[in-house]
């Protein structure tokens, strides 16, 4: 034993036994210090799992969109956020997954407003048909101080979430399986599948159609089923889908410009330190300007594609249609403050 102590001593001149163990102290606490700061921009004691939902598949813009969030999260944070992607509707329809969002086991999931209004009256605003009849209105409108703040923040606050990102989803078109639909006549008889919200019910049975609302996740089987006769979304989500296998008519009807989000828990949100939160926020930007420029080069090819695939594309009579959803306009804007139902209508109409 004498003899280690020595071997000990003489392996380090000058050591005594106090400072030997002020210097491991003093070690271990730069290791502690060391790990507190990986990576050195968050200082992070803890890595933050979430959870990202979407029901599109994984290959439409939309999708493409959210996969870019999730990785440049990942990504920005060094780790310190790891956000794992669910599209195709692993995790849930829409529904469910804003429930989920709400009680804070999903943490992120990127939805229709359509699909955010039976929890939000105010975003009933957008699902109403030939609100706004041009793209880029209504995404100034989203992009500024209103749409971002107010809306995004204060109101989604008051259902426990918050807007991160507005996307370019273009303007939604009628398809189905039997016969073009040139106006509110060729609709009749005829059952389309809708989103769960009752403004869109409304909108589809006052066109003529028997509206049937079902998650989107249900839609190709009910199309191939003959369960419904058609649906109604964008191009990009009707490829991207394959509904053109089971409802080749596409007509141009352009009934809805409906904006979609992708919105984070408050409880998540508020957890991060500040900044992660304002990362989060500056990804969520991105992630739009991303998205909205893949949507806009997919739409200058995609009527080519959608013709040599077999799709019978036609125009439908807008004004119309525009003719008949007056009265749907009146019964819901009774459902929002006259204060927003005029600001949006301002916008709509600038």
């Amino acid at each position: 034993m004498r003899t280690r102590a020595r071997a000990t001593q003489g392996s380090f001149p000058g050591l005594t036994r106090r400072r030997f163990l002020s210097c491991v102290a003093a070690g271990a606490a730069g290791m502690a210090w060391l790990a507190e700061r990986t990576p050195p921009a968050f200082a992070q004691r803890r890595v933050f799992g979430a959870r990202f939902g979407v029901v599109v598949s994984a290959t439409t813009v939309i999708a493409i969109g959210d996969k870019f969030f999730c990785d440049e999260a990942n990504k920005r944070s060094g780790g310190a956020l790891q956000i794992q992607f669910f599209p195709d509707g692993q995790i849930g329809g829409s529904r469910d997954l804003l429930e989920g969002v709400q009680l804070g086991t999903v943490q992120f999931a990127e939805v229709s407003t359509a699909n955010i209004t039976p929890f939000l009256a105010d975003t009933m605003v957008f699902d109403l048909p030939y609100v706004f009849t041009s793209q880029p209105q209504l995404l100034k409108f989203l992009d500024g101080p209103i749409g971002s703040e107010r809306l995004a923040i204060e109101r989604f606050g008051t259902i426990k979430m918050r807007g991160l990102a507005w996307y370019d989803t273009g303007t939604r078109k009628i398809y189905n399986s039997r016969k073009p639909i040139q106006t509110p006549d060729d609709l009749k008889g005829m059952k389309i599948r809708v989103e769960e919200n009752p403004v869109r019910v409304a909108s589809l049975n006052a066109m003529g159609a028997q509206a049937t609302p079902m998650s989107f996740t249900e839609v190709y089987g009910a199309l191939q089923q003959k369960v419904v006769d058609g649906a109604e979304n964008s191009e990009q989500t009707y490829m991207a889908n394959k509904h053109n296998e089971v409802a080749p008519y596409f007509s141009f009807t352009d009934h809805f410009i409906t904006p979609n989000c992708i919105v984070v828990a408050t409880s998540f949100f508020d957890s991060l330190p500040k900044e992660l939160q304002e990362l989060l926020i500056q990804v969520g930007k991105d992630a739009a300007a991303y998205e909205r420029k893949l949507w806009a080069e997919s739409g200058s090819k995609l009527l080519s594609e959608m013709k040599a695939a077999g799709v019978k594309v036609n125009d439908a009579d807008k004004k119309a249609f525009q003719a008949t959803v007056g009265k749907v306009h009146e019964e819901y804007s009774r459902k929002v403050s006259k204060e927003w139902w005029d600001t949006v209508i301002k916008a709509a109409t600038a």
